[in-house]
């Protein structure tokens, strides 16, 4: 894959579709958007395309435009800020919708993009004691939003390896482990997400550093997102995301790839 170095970084992807997602609520098109702020057609494509950063007087103008109450501008300040300082970026979930070719490495449980709703309430249930279940409810939506665009027909390409243990494990009991399985099964089956898993008795286990997602896109580098209890580290710079790919191809070599036959997948617990 050819990098354009004149790009900006991915997390400009994000942002340029919130405006493209705002333009399409109001109804107008790209030329009439762009001639009522005064640039080319070509111009507000650039940045619908993250092709290009935006100067923020032509997001005040868009934000004014299509009204949407200086969100356009929070937004365009905080990816700004982003690009120095990445692991203030929030916007991680559709930082991955973006990306061409998305991988990812959990050991302890299913990924966000590929849970069942009740899997997706017994993780985040007992994860956040704080939380009333109305606002983990709505954690639980937001997983649900995820999960339809990342397996769509627009979502990256995915590639997931878990721990054996993810996958025997009855988070939320056995009739909640046991939908899963048949959700990661059926998405196998049609060619949405390939997957392996690494052996519980394996002796030499390289994905013991922890969960981290790489992804790729059209034209720019590489990311790399390294999960942790509250907040992760997402970087760019070659050298992390090299030492990342690295760990990646250990992962794969101790991997054992799942069909939707495999024991795994098909075994009702708790008998297996």
């Amino acid at each position: 894959m050819v990098m354009n170095s004149a790009l900006p970084s991915a997390m400009w992807l994000p942002f340029g579709a919130r405006i493209l997602r705002a333009r399409s609520d109001r109804g107008l098109s790209r030329a009439q958007l762009a001639a009522t702020v005064g640039v080319t057609d070509d111009k507000l494509r650039d940045v619908e395309d993250a092709h290009c950063r935006p100067a923020r007087s032509l997001v005040e103008r868009v934000d004014n435009v299509l009204g949407t109450e200086h969100q356009l501008v929070e937004a365009w300040a905080i990816t700004l800020q982003a690009e120095a300082f990445p692991n203030e970026f929030g916007d991680q979930r559709e930082l991955g919708v973006h990306a061409t070719d998305l991988w990812e490495h959990q050991p302890m449980a299913v990924p966000v993009f590929l849970r069942t709703r009740e899997y997706s309430r017994a993780v985040l249930g007992p994860s956040h004691p704080d939380l009333t279940p109305d606002e983990v409810e709505l954690m639980v939506e937001e997983e649900m939003a995820n999960r339809a665009a990342m397996t769509g027909p627009d979502g990256p390409v995915l590639r997931v390896v878990l721990n054996e243990s993810a996958l025997r494990r009855p988070q939320g009991g056995a009739a909640v482990l046991n939908a899963q399985r048949d959700l990661l099964a059926d998405l196998i089956e049609v060619g949405i997400v390939t997957m392996g898993v690494i052996p519980e008795q394996t002796p030499h286990h390289p994905g013991l550093g922890g969960a981290f997602r790489m992804m790729e896109f059209t034209d720019r580098p590489t990311m790399v997102y390294a999960f942790a209890a509250e907040a992760g580290d997402l970087t760019g710079e070659s050298e992390q995301v090299g030492r990342c790919a690295m760990v990646r191809e250990a992962i794969e070599g101790a991997a054992v790839e799942l069909t939707p036959r495999s024991e795994l997948l098909t075994a009702r617990w708790p008998e297996g």
